[in-house]
């Protein structure tokens, strides 16, 4: 699935977005925006994610967790509950 705002792909959990009026720092998260199905879902960054050495790479220097914490908190295959409390794609920069 492709995001409608800005053509990615919804399982991409590698974009960063910053809410320009705020300077607040924001990730997609690849598990909500399947359940929104439409476009990406972006929450505050690093806050609602975390970090870990284990996902640190060249495309990941700081180790992000590709799923925000709700999400990652949730057996497989339950759909995302906060995806509805996150930031839609086309309200970011």
């Amino acid at each position: 699935m492709i995001c409608s705002a800005c053509g990615k792909k919804l399982t991409s959990g590698m974009i960063y977005k910053i809410d320009v009026s705020t300077g607040q720092k924001y990730k997609s998260c690849p598990h909500c925006s399947a359940a929104n199905g439409q476009e990406h879902v972006f929450h505050p960054y690093p806050a609602n994610f975390g970090k870990t050495p284990a996902r640190t790479s060249a495309k990941n220097p700081h180790g992000a967790q590709s799923y925000c914490i709700d999400c990652r908190a949730l057996n497989k295959g339950v759909k995302s509950r906060t995806f509805q409390d996150g930031v839609l794609c086309r309200e970011l920069s």
